[in-house]
């Protein structure tokens, strides 16, 4: 028996995703800290990534709804 209801992106995959957007947002903004010689602050970097990682999340909640 087939689903007729479009498939959703289930929560955690999207929270999961967001999570990895945000660890790699910051992690290249603490690359470009570095490079400028700039100290590494873990609250900047944490801040980044969860900041960065909620808009992905919610990105992507908008970006599944927007294709269908």
């Amino acid at each position: 028996m087939e689903n007729s209801k479009p498939s959703k992106t289930p929560w955690k995959n999207r929270i999961l995703l967001g999570l990895l957007a945000g660890i790699v947002y910051a992690s290249i903004m603490a690359a470009f800290d570095y490079a400028s010689d700039l100290p590494f602050h873990e609250v900047k970097f944490v801040f980044s990534m969860l900041i960065f990682g909620t808009f992905m999340t919610i990105a992507t909640k908008w970006m599944v709804k927007k294709k269908k």
